[in-house]
């Protein structure tokens, strides 16, 4: 029942960032990516998605942010799958 619960937690998280991935993701995004990363379990995944939304963080330009954010997605997703074949 955990791991459902859990699954659908990911899901919903991944949702608008895989709604994104076709679309350039917004700096606004910042404050939902760092809470979803903050859900992940440690690891190199998400320890390269927290680098890059640090470097988002720091982004001069909306097109940077927005580039980094891509980079943070790909890792969150990364590091989410790891995480429910762990649960497995």
């Amino acid at each position: 029942m955990r791991s459902l619960l859990v699954a659908a937690v990911v899901a919903a998280a991944l949702l608008p960032l895989s709604v994104a991935s076709a679309a350039p993701i917004p700096c606004s995004d910042i404050p939902m990516a760092q809470s979803f990363l903050n859900k992940l379990k440690p690891g190199p995944n998400t320890r390269a998605a927290q680098h890059h939304l640090d470097l988002a963080k720091q982004a001069k330009s909306e097109s940077q942010c927005s580039a980094e954010l891509a980079e943070v997605d790909k890792y969150a997703r990364r590091s989410a799958a790891a995480d429910k074949r762990a649960q497995k």
